[in-house]
């Protein structure tokens, strides 16, 4: 590809490819109908061919065009080695049609059948103000769309469907979801949504009310206390179901993006939850990726100019045309601890490095100071393509448009053993490669300083073989090769997601590292999913298998692991629970919701509870449930505390540390109804934590009351699973 691209390959003129020669034509995809602000997930897909073989070609530009409301999730895209590329269709919020057009240089354009953009549905009204559970409530609907299933959604929680009368507007009847038991009886305010292809209307209000009917299994209860008070359900009656039921009780700790200590004690028939005074905190030591957010955050918020960091063509000025073996010089980072505080020319190396491969997105050049035995060229193209036509492109699908400020429509990738550098020989881990935003400042910004050491573009930054270790611990080929594409498509998320919040919203904070850092590993996830898709089964475990070790780590100890933490350090318990709460976010509004949330001008809680249109604390209650519920086969449980893609009890298995067969980490405490009568057990937890406690019955024959009484944000979930 890097041939083809940077050389030219048969029947290249100066404006492009001979048509007489080749050809583009239409794959699949087009027509149709989607609805506005959703994504048309069949693709479109365009082939390069050679008009007298039949044979594709690789390494060739598409440039998509779409009109009316719409944009092609890639403006541009790389044909693979049959010959095709494909983008994917984000439908705006205006109904009516579009097209898109796909083009390459030298050969006629070809344009898709226009597809329909259907109005988003909204909810008029409910056939009543309240109900019962097991009531038929209709929900009127207007704009509707024909042939497709909604969905009515209360609290997240979907009834069941009865029928949908089309109309103007559409009678839509589902069945209120049954609520578990209370001490008493009482009402709840419910949000009732319609969802119809993972375009989720605003919510209407419908008052439930809550019978104290005992348990069913399957059922869960949510409880939360805001500022010491329970709200309308205070307290919970656990059927003891003669000394056979089983109940899951969660106890949350919702002090949403604060640091502290909190703790939990259970016991006496109550769930108390306080803050841990005279126990601070301790301060996070900051991780290197951590630290290089906080230098961005820094950066940013001194209001430095939003231009350009150099004019379209730069990439001429620093080192000529992009042709292989040119050479240019980079600034590389060389200190892990310089961001922490002000950076002078001794934290960087100035480093010439050579051109070794072109792609439609890439370049990416190896420091010429490398240990030798290094990449051979059939590696580096390999590692090139991986990146430029599968990892990147998913990126761009999944999270938005990436900057190009340096005008070369491309991101420098440097391998660089002044990477190796930054991790100190016997560290538990080691930097494999990073992003650094400093790169997208001009240079010669005023009142900047640090911003000299920019590199005027957008760079990837990642390690070179060292088999010796001449440069900090021996890094095999092999190693190296692995590690790569998932830095790579990591870091380009978060290349994407700072060109959304400084460059197109012109903010003056980044995403909140919790967030920012799950929306990258989500990354690593897709950019698995594309890599199964192209035949690289050995590369997508390789990306999957990074955040399953993550989560095994958050669930083996998930009470000492914020989901929100604001000064945490990125450790890797925490990173596996930010990202498995953002799969279980897809799971309920679709993987593309990561493009909302990465497009978004607000941050963290605000933003997940903005592109949701729910309550974080229900999110993060609900959630905690599907992670120990999931793949249990639970009578009745609902859909809303499972995550289907994953069976994670069979993935994410550890050997105990006594030995013996690998198990799920996830173990919560046991204790039997009589035990929480008569005794107590006290947890610490970190702020938005999660503690998990089996409730066993055991042959008692006494029901228990439960209540949950709190100083400080917390809460409770119940899951009776027997």
């Amino acid at each position: 590809v890097g041939a083809a691209v940077g050389c030219g390959g048969d029947g290249d003129g100066p404006t492009g490819l001979d048509p007489n020669i080749f050809e583009l034509t239409i794959v699949s995809g087009g027509g149709g109908s989607g609805i506005a602000g959703g994504i048309v997930t069949e693709p479109l897909v365009v082939r390069v061919r050679n008009r007298s073989t039949g044979a594709g070609l690789a390494g060739e530009t598409v440039t998509w065009t779409a009109s009316g409301a719409s944009k092609a999730t890639r403006a541009e895209s790389a044909t693979d080695p049959s010959g095709q590329a494909s983008t994917l269709l984000e439908l705006e919020t205006m109904p009516g049609t579009t097209q898109v057009t796909a083009s390459v240089a030298g050969l006629p354009s070809v344009t898709f059948a226009s597809v329909t953009i259907l109005p988003a549905p909204t909810i008029a009204s409910l056939s009543a103000a309240s109900a019962d559970p097991g009531d038929t409530i209709e929900v009127r609907v207007n704009d509707l769309p024909s042939g497709f299933t909604p969905q009515v959604l209360f609290d997240g929680v979907e009834g069941a469907l009865v029928g949908v009368q089309s109309g103007a507007p559409s009678v839509v009847s589902a069945v209120v979801p049954a609520p578990v038991g209370v001490c008493s009886a009482t009402s709840d305010a419910v949000d009732v949504r319609v969802r119809v292809a993972g375009v989720t209307t605003v919510p209407a209000v419908l008052s439930v009310s809550v019978p104290a009917n005992p348990f069913q299994v399957g059922q869960v209860l949510v409880i939360e206390a805001q500022n010491g008070s329970s709200g309308d359900v205070q307290c919970a009656l656990l059927p003891a179901a003669a000394g056979t039921a089983k109940y899951l009780l969660v106890a949350l700790s919702t002090e949403f993006e604060t640091s502290g200590q909190f703790q939990v004690t259970l016991g006496a028939n109550s769930v108390a939850m306080a803050r841990a005074e005279g126990a601070p905190t301790p301060a996070a030591e900051k991780g290197f990726h951590a630290s290089l957010r906080d230098f961005e955050r820094r950066l940013i918020a001194r209001g430095l100019p939003r231009t350009s960091a150099a004019p379209p063509g730069a990439a001429q000025l620093f080192g000529g045309p992009l042709d292989i073996g040119n050479q240019r010089q980079f600034w590389v980072i060389n200190d892990q601890g310089a961001t922490s505080g002000e950076v002078n020319e001794e934290d960087f190396d100035r480093v010439t490095a050579t051109l070794r491969y072109v792609g439609a997105h890439t370049l990416l050049y190896t420091d010429d100071n490398a240990p030798s035995g290094g990449l051979t060229q059939a590696e580096i193209d390999k590692l090139g393509d991986i990146y430029d036509l599968v990892l990147y492109e998913t990126d761009l699908d999944f999270f938005g448009d990436n900057s190009d400020v340096d005008g070369n429509g491309r991101v420098f990738v440097l391998l660089s053993p002044t990477v190796n550098g930054l991790t100190p020989p016997g560290s538990n881990g080691f930097v494999v490669g990073f992003f650094f935003g400093l790169d997208i400042f001009n240079p010669n910004t005023p009142n900047c300083p640090e911003c000299r050491f920019s590199n005027g573009g957008e760079i990837l930054y990642g390690v070179v073989p060292d088999p010796t270790g001449i440069h900090s611990d021996p890094r095999t080929k092999e190693r190296v090769l692995e590690l790569l594409p998932g830095v790579t498509v990591h870091e380009t998320q978060h290349m994407i997601g700072f060109n959304w919040k400084v460059q197109v919203n012109n903010l003056f904070f980044l995403e909140n590292l919790w967030l920012g850092e799950a929306e990258a590993h989500f990354a690593e996830e897709v950019g698995g999913d594309a890599a199964d898709a192209a035949g690289e089964v050995d590369l997508a475990n390789d990306l999957y298998e990074a955040n399953f070790g993550r989560l095994a780590r958050y669930l083996a100890a998930p009470q000492d692991f914020s989901l929100t933490a604001l000064d945490g350090s990125g450790e890797l318990g925490e990173r596996g629970a930010w990202w498995l709460f953002l799969r279980w976010i897809a799971e309920q509004h679709g993987d593309f919701i990561l493009r909302g949330l990465t497009q978004a001008p607000q941050n963290g809680v605000d933003n997940i509870e903005k592109q949701t249109g729910e309550s974080f604390f229900r999110l993060f209650a609900d959630w905690s449930v599907a992670v120990w519920a999931d793949d249990q086969d639970i009578p009745g449980l609902s859909d809303r505390y499972q995550i289907p893609k994953w069976d994670i009890r069979s993935i994410v298995l550890v050997v105990p540390e006594g030995g013996g067969d690998p198990e799920f980490p996830l173990k919560p405490v046991v204790m039997s109804f009589d035990d929480f009568r008569t005794n107590s057990i006290t947890q610490s937890m970190a702020a938005t934590s999660a503690f998990y406690v089996v409730l066993d019955a055991q042959n008692s024959l006494g029901d228990l009351q439960l209540e949950l009484t709190a100083s400080t944000d917390a809460g409770i979930a119940i899951l009776r699973f027997e």
